[in-house]
């Protein structure tokens, strides 16, 4: 890795486990000081901890993102503890956990998804942009679902879908104060509950990527880290989709026999191995 972010800091929210992890990880291979945000603090604290025993600076930054005070509090922390803020990955989000048909759909669920997942993005990015110097970023983690629709999934999906339009609104915004705002998109990407199916699930996941295989966490954290660095400087407002092709495609491999048997076989297009973030 380079040392491309050396004398910068860098803040994550949720960034004690799964993409947020690997997305924290990234930024001090690369040199940053790392905050690290959970609404667990053990969690948070347990992160830092492992950054720090590698010899990176790194902070607990422990608050619930869609609390107002608590996000003043945890990107202060971030700013004091790491000597300033450079980056924001909003990546704190309910996950896409136990779908439910929209007639069935409680409201809290929908409120708690746009609590966090959208105003959550929206309270960090104020608290971090009024401290940010000239040339700082600020990256979004949206979902394939903001604008490909997952069964059963209304809140998430249209969370993801306001944080994108969110995005290119920031963008216009803290463009004269020299801040950039853009997202990501990640598709299906391994983390804990992919861990915890089985093989036959996991190899389904995988179907209809055609890039033959689900993603990493490593695979988000290097768009992120790209959208971070002085390489993307000029790139603003902007949301760019991680997904091995699943979105490219008129309809995934299996539905159409006489395209499929036209077609090659999805080869993985490079091997994953251990557990994946």
């Amino acid at each position: 890795m380079t040392g491309r972010f050396a004398g910068r800091a860098v803040l994550v929210t949720g960034g004690a486990r799964n993409i947020g992890l690997a997305l924290a990880e990234r930024f001090a291979d690369e040199g940053a000081a790392v905050g690290i945000n959970s609404d667990d603090a053990e969690g948070a604290e347990t992160a830092a901890a492992a950054l720090r025993a590698r010899g990176v600076r790194a902070a607990a930054c422990p608050g619930d993102v869609s609390d107002a005070a608590q996000a003043e509090a945890l990107v202060a922390r971030a700013r004091s503890e790491l000597g300033g803020l450079d980056v924001l990955v909003n990546n704190a989000a309910v996950p896409m956990v136990g779908r439910t048909a929209l007639l069935e759909l409680d409201p809290d669920d929908w409120d708690r998804s746009f609590a966090v997942n959208a105003r959550g993005v929206f309270l960090c990015t104020v608290a971090a942009a009024r401290v940010m110097p000239a040339g700082s970023s600020v990256i979004n983690i949206s979902s394939v679902g903001a604008t490909r629709a997952h069964r059963g999934c209304v809140p998430y999906d249209a969370s993801k879908g306001a944080v994108e339009a969110a995005t290119r609104a920031m963008a216009l915004e803290l463009a004269p104060r020299g801040v950039r705002v853009n997202a990501v998109a990640p598709g299906a990407i391994a983390n804990d509950r992919f861990d915890a199916l089985s093989p036959e699930q996991q190899r389904a996941r995988a179907r209809p990527v055609p890039a033959g295989r689900v993603g990493t966490g490593a695979d988000v954290a290097g768009v992120v880290a790209f959208l971070a660095s002085d390489d993307a400087a000029y790139v603003t407002g902007q949301v760019i989709t991680v997904d091995g092709g699943l979105t490219a495609q008129a309809r995934p491999a299996g539905t159409d026999p006489a395209l499929d048997a036209s077609s090659p076989a999805p080869q993985p297009s490079h091997p994953v191995e251990g557990r994946t973030s």
